[in-house]
């Protein structure tokens, strides 16, 4: 049976260098702890190591210490690099320049001393290690380090974003809990002798239509925010907005679990989260006393994670009322081996928007190597991106055609074969997704089309009937090579590429 979890995790941070009186963040987390008592939640609280080195904050733990578990939040700070020996390059204590604020900023002996810093002078303070931490991004040699080590029950990152506030996580699992691969934080391992065993679970609740396709055409600029954040006036910060997430995210059982997690930074400010973040919790409450939501710490999350599954599992996220009212339709699933979007258009045309592939040997950037630049990235690998590959009004993607002409979609029904698998039924086409194959049912005569622009960082090479050399090109040096697999169907033969049918199907072999 699938789970449906929230998690109501808030972290803190000591300092905010961009206020003239940062005095503030300490309020914001009292009043964040004071509302979650007040609805009832027991919470998870992710303490900066600036903060944790405040009496205040310490206290202010220990003062709601049956309603809270207490982590880390890893980001890297003035206090902990010289607790640590190590030269700080920030401007201020705490700096959220890429170069100074995260792991890869250090060299893999440094990170090894950051980590044992933090989490022995958490020690120092509680009287024990700490069980959940989190950060937007970390390296994974850093996390498999911290597993090893410290035997965390959860960690938590950032969800996919391209370029927001310089860190890119692109092409992961869509929201929930994976294990990740020891080369790469967003993917999850393939095989069990490269995985983290630490369940790493997706914050902040991206809205599964829109957040994808904000800046759609430019990304080079940084993605805008449409997620379940309070701060957010078109995300979190709407009361329709958050209906409608909690009835999509919730309301249809998924392959394995439906998760999202609530709360926000101090950062913020009482003042921009504190009504918002009321409204969410209210309604939380309502759902969690109707039996449709367990509110669980982060913890308790990781630990049932793991009781359950050895590996990532199957799962997805459908939606199927468009909260703006287009009419837009979204199936995501992913596994060990891939994750896809199939959208359908409020016009009834379907694609598939998104194709990442999962490959133990593609290392994240700056995995053993040092970051010196304001911008950080973890990519898995195309085969379409219909975010990254969109310019000058061309929306990439692979699109079903017939004589040239696009099959429109009649329907838009999703069904369980088995704890893995679904069958999606558009009509004309039927898409069948198991956790190593991706079948296409399609007219005889279709094809799948590949759209794209001429933008930077296409992947695709050279192709037979059966398969095409693709090649991962967005790092400086050596692009990483990689084949997408025909079992059934035929790659055309000249142009652009393009999937034709064979004996009515087109499968994607992606083990």
């Amino acid at each position: 049976m699938a789970w449906n979890i929230a998690n109501v995790i808030n972290f803190f941070r000591g300092c905010e260098p961009r206020a003239a009186d940062d005095s503030f963040l300490f309020s914001t987390a009292e009043n964040e702890l004071a509302l979650c008592r007040e609805f009832g939640f027991r919470s998870t609280v992710l303490l900066q190591f600036d903060a944790l080195e405040k009496p205040e904050y310490r206290a202010l733990c220990r003062k709601y210490a049956d309603e809270i578990e207490v982590g880390l939040w890893l980001e890297i700070v003035e206090p902990l690099c010289q607790r640590a020996g190590l030269t700080w390059r920030g401007r201020y204590p705490w700096d959220w320049k890429i170069d100074c604020n995260i792991t890869v900023a250090y060299t893999q002996e440094e990170r090894k001393k950051l980590v044992e810093e933090a989490f022995e002078g958490f020690r120092a303070y509680f009287g024990y290690y700490p069980k959940v931490a989190g950060c937007w991004i970390l390296d994974a040699f850093t996390l498999d380090y911290i597993q090893n080590k410290y035997d965390l029950d959860a960690f938590c990152i950032c969800r996919d974003q391209y370029g927001t506030d310089g860190m890119t996580l692109w092409g992961g699992v869509y929201n929930g809990g994976y294990y990740p691969s020891k080369n790469n934080l967003i993917m999850p391992a393939v095989h069990k002798e490269n995985q983290i065993d630490l369940p790493v679970f997706r914050m902040l609740g991206p809205d599964p239509i829109y957040q994808y396709d904000v800046g759609l055409g430019s990304p080079e600029e940084r993605q805008g925010v449409v997620t379940l954040e309070p701060v957010y006036e078109f995300g979190g910060g709407s009361e329709r907005w958050v209906d409608n997430f909690l009835a999509e995210n919730y309301g249809r059982e998924p392959l394995s679990h439906a998760y999202a997690q609530f709360g926000q930074e101090n950062s913020f400010g009482w003042k921009s989260i504190g009504q918002p973040l009321r409204m969410q919790l209210k309604k939380l409450r309502e759902k969690v006393d109707a039996g449709e939501i367990e509110a669980l710490t982060l913890s308790e999350t990781g630990r049932r994670f793991s009781q359950t599954y050895a590996e990532t599992p199957a799962n997805s996220i459908l939606t199927l009322h468009d909260g703006r009212d287009k009419g837009n339709q979204s199936l995501w699933y992913w596994s060990k081996h891939y994750r896809v979007n199939i959208f359908k258009s409020g016009t009834d045309e379907v694609w598939i928007r998104d194709l990442q592939l999962y490959d133990d040997g593609f290392c994240q950037e700056y995995l053993n190597s040092v970051c010196r630049a304001d911008r950080c990235s973890a990519f898995a690998l195309p085969v379409v991106d219909g975010f990254r590959f969109s310019a000058g009004g061309v929306r990439a993607g692979l699109y079903p055609t017939r004589s040239g002409e696009p099959i429109k979609a009649s329907r838009f029904d999703c069904e369980t074969i088995d704890p893995s698998s679904l069958r999606l039924d558009c009509g004309a086409v039927v898409f069948t997704l198991r956790k190593d194959r991706l079948m296409i049912e399609l007219p005889v005569g279709g094809e799948l089309g590949f759209v794209y622009a001429d933008v930077p960082g296409l992947p695709y090479g050279e192709h037979s009937e059966k398969e095409m050399k693709m090649a991962f090109a967005d790092f400086t040096g050596e692009a990483y090579p990689y084949t997408l697999r025909l079992e059934q169907g035929r790659f055309s033969s000249s142009g652009r590429p393009g999937v034709k049918e064979e004996n009515g199907s087109i499968v994607f072999q992606l083990d």
